[in-house]
């Protein structure tokens, strides 16, 4: 899979990776993107964060964005809550939403209503 543009930042401990893949168009999962980039770049999946997938029109081809983290401690404090939980299953998703309900904490808090004079 060849490497279309890699940078990093040593601030926030971790690389920004642009990924090509051929033929994959409609036959990948997030999940097996993530654990594609992990092998390629020989680190763990728990260090790689998916930002997008995309499809190029006309092709099989997928360009994936990622970051990839230093450790997976930093990936916990840095990566979007929101990415994290598109790699959940519908399952898995829905269970994280009932505990969510159960402990009283709103996935997105509304701002409360202005008050009309």
């Amino acid at each position: 899979m060849p490497l279309e543009k890699k940078s990093e930042s040593k601030v926030l401990d971790r690389s920004y990776v642009e990924l090509s893949m051929e033929g994959k168009a409609g036959k990948i999962s997030r999940k097996e993107a993530v654990e594609i980039v992990a092998q390629e770049l020989g680190v763990s999946v728990d260090n790689v964060g998916l930002i997008r997938v995309d499809g190029q029109s006309g092709t099989r081809k997928v360009l994936g964005k990622f970051y990839v983290y230093g450790s997976a401690e930093s990936r916990k404090k840095v990566h979007p809550r929101y990415l994290q939980e598109r790699m959940l299953s519908k399952e898995e998703r829905e269970k994280l939403k009932q505990q969510r309900k159960k402990a009283g904490t709103p996935a997105a808090a509304a701002p409360p209503a202005p008050e009309a004079k």
